[in-house]
């Protein structure tokens, strides 16, 4: 498991909001990365990506953290529509990260409405 703790490089900000960080894994079936950003508003949001070997054991939801200090879902991405697109393995977060960027993209779309 690697865990990558910054606070975003100044040189290439990560898209919708401020890394806070970022901790990828890798399993017997498959890998994880979960991503914290702080969004220019100041929210917490938290994206887990779980890619198992099974679609139906896969999942990526984006979360918000509340007043409550806890997380609540804002949005998930079915894994049919991003499984097949993903190694069965991989020893790094590279094809996690374009989903994460969409989920957190999502997230910053839903959070600008209200």
């Amino acid at each position: 498991m690697t865990n990558d703790r910054r606070d975003g490089d100044a040189t290439t900000p990560p898209p919708n909001g401020r890394r806070i960080e970022r901790t990828f894994g890798e399993h017997r079936q498959g890998y994880d990365l979960t991503e914290i950003r702080r969004t220019s508003g100041g929210i917490l949001l938290r994206v887990r990506i779980h890619r198992d070997a099974y679609q139906h054991q896969s999942y990526a939801v984006v979360e918000a953290f509340t007043p409550a200090m806890t997380w609540t879902a804002l949005t998930t991405e079915p894994a049919s529509e991003w499984h097949a697109a993903t190694p069965n393995r991989s020893s790094g977060p590279a094809p996690l990260e374009g989903l994460a960027d969409r989920l957190f993209a999502r997230a910053d779309a839903i959070l600008r409405t209200q």
